[in-house]
């Protein structure tokens, strides 16, 4: 129950972090943001893995590069696809990661999936379309949608190699790993997007907080709670961010929840209590 708990606080993070990352480009590119937001966090996970480096054998720090170099690419992806394509269509598209990790999770782990899993991670995904509904009207395909999308894949198959490998590797250490190399990739592509860069007040707190509470502490928890739970669960749980970034737009911004939204809500929750009801 703890596990579920804080994962569902880590959406809802990730949720109120989504209004305020959508202005900061005005200051920061997307990249000099990801390098940013991403160093800082390493920064962070220092002092409490500076002591357990040493002891990192050869093969958990493969697993750490290559689940690192995961994330990069689907952070990049999606956030220069961003570039690309509305909002709304992002957040939908970026949401088809919870119908990829049963499938990679089959194929990879060679696990089987039951049923309640397959049925959890369609219906998240078309109570994900439903809150989006208002956002998909009159869109039409482009290229930041075809970016979303392999972001989306590569969001899917970060989950299911970190759900692999973090039961047996330090929870601090994995995540450390996972950024540091997320933080080394972005500024290596700080070139492909190197404007804007300017840091204010405003460009300097939603850095410290997204670095702080949606990456260090946001990492350690679904790293740990892979070590323990069921990766679909983890994936179908995490989908819950739109729910919180609608509310937080409703309360910041007095935006309004259509009927048809509001079904996509319910929805959606209902398939998160039912996967962590039933599934393992």
């Amino acid at each position: 129950m703890l596990s579920i708990s804080t994962l569902v606080f880590v959406t809802f993070i990730w949720g109120v972090t989504f209004p305020i990352i959508k202005d900061v480009f005005l200051y920061l590119s997307p990249v000099n943001f990801l390098a940013l937001r991403f160093a800082v966090s390493t920064l962070l996970f220092l002092p409490v893995v500076i002591k357990k480096i040493k002891h990192v054998k050869s093969e958990e720090w493969k697993a750490g590069l290559i689940a690192g170099t995961l994330l990069f690419i689907a952070y990049y992806l999606q956030t220069i696809g961003l570039l690309y394509t509305q909002p709304a269509l992002s957040g939908t598209i970026t949401g088809i990661y919870v119908v990829f990790v049963p499938i990679i999770s089959y194929l990879y782990l060679r696990r089987r999936i039951a049923h309640v899993e397959v049925y959890s991670s369609a219906f998240a995904f078309i109570g994900l379309v439903l809150m989006s509904y208002s956002g998909l009207s009159n869109v039409s395909i482009e290229l930041g949608d075809f970016m979303t999308l392999a972001a989306a894949v590569f969001y899917a198959m970060q989950l299911v190699y970190v759900s692999k490998h973090a039961s047996h590797i330090d929870t601090f250490v994995f995540s450390f790993i996972q950024i540091a190399v997320a933080a080394f990739f972005s500024a290596v592509f700080i070139p492909t997007f190197p404007e804007p860069f300017k840091i204010t007040i405003y460009s300097a707190f939603v850095v410290l907080f997204t670095a702080v509470f949606a990456t260090f502490l946001a990492t350690y928890v679904y790293v740990s709670a892979l070590s323990k739970m069921n990766v679909t669960k983890v994936g179908v749980i995490l989908i819950g961010e739109p729910i919180f970034a609608d509310l937080t737009s409703v309360i910041l911004y007095g935006e309004k929840i259509g009927p048809i939204a509001l079904i996509g809500i319910i929805i959606m929750i209902a398939s998160i209590g039912t996967i962590s009801y039933f599934a393992d």
